[in-house]
């Protein structure tokens, strides 16, 4: 796939900051008292919402500022789809806003932050195997 020198930077961008939220959740996993599953939880929802960014960019498809997974997914080209089911996306939403404040809403916890990372992990693998290898360095 041949891609503008100028669009791979930006490719390479997205995906060095997902690759640092993935790397702050393996960070944060690991610590095992009082561990913040919440801010687990976040990174792992920023970490897919920058990868699918990623495939929009390269797809010349302007993406919202917006942390909805399922609308960021649903504007992937036919081609480009995740496997992931767009209610499983959806599930993460609340992590990009809500577990960042005070309110009633559940505190994650250890299984949830598993999970979060599981879907991360798949988002991540299915776009890199779709982005320019000159975009992964």
């Amino acid at each position: 796939m041949s891609v503008p020198p100028e669009l791979v930077e930006i490719l390479r961008q997205w995906v060095r900051k997902a690759e640092h939220d993935l790397e702050a959740v393996r960070r944060i996993l690991a610590v095992e008292q009082g561990c913040p599953f919440d801010v687990a939880c976040f990174h792992c929802q920023q970490a897919v919402e920058k990868y699918i960014k990623a495939v929009l960019t390269m797809e010349s498809i302007p993406a919202p500022r917006t942390h909805d997974l399922e609308q960021l997914a649903a504007l992937l080209p036919k081609d480009k789809q995740l496997s992931v089911p767009l209610p499983t996306l959806a599930a993460m939403n609340p992590y990009a806003v809500e577990v960042r404040y005070a309110d009633d809403w559940r505190e994650p916890q250890l299984s949830d932050a598993n999970a979060a990372l599981e879907i991360a992990q798949r988002v991540r693998d299915e776009v890199r195997r779709l982005l320019p290898s000159d975009a992964l360095e």
